[in-house]
């Protein structure tokens, strides 16, 4: 595996759900409300690879949750537009455990996260 190469084609794809999350953001009008968590570094490749997996884990898990709430709230074109990101990011999660050398973790339980607000 070439993990450079991968690593290349996963930043764009980063940039391209940014980019798609903000236009939702734009449609429901409001501000995002978060702070972003601060990026682990390391000097050692390895501990960055688990960095970037446990990133990987909590942000499938974050999506999940989105899609749900998503649904619930009738925004079914905004689900369908998280759905897409979270399969990018699942096949990051595969990327990342296979150059770790370990299976792909289960992130299919763990904390819902807080409601989202529709907008009015």
């Amino acid at each position: 595996m070439d993990i450079a190469a991968q690593l290349e084609i996963h930043a764009k794809q980063e940039l391209d759900h940014a980019l798609i999350i903000s236009r939702q953001i734009d449609y429901l009008g409001k501000m995002p409300a978060v702070t972003p968590k601060p990026v682990r570094t390391s000097e050692d490749a390895e501990d960055m690879l688990r960095y970037d997996l446990d990133q990987e884990n909590e942000t499938i898990r974050n999506y999940r949750d989105r899609i749900r709430q998503c649904e619930a709230l009738g925004e079914f074109a905004m689900a369908e537009q998280i759905r897409q990101i979270l399969v990018q990011e699942q096949d990051h999660q595969i990327d990342l455990a296979t150059a770790l050398g370990e299976d792909v973790p289960d992130v299919s339980g763990g904390p819902q996260a807080r409601p989202m607000r529709k907008r009015r």
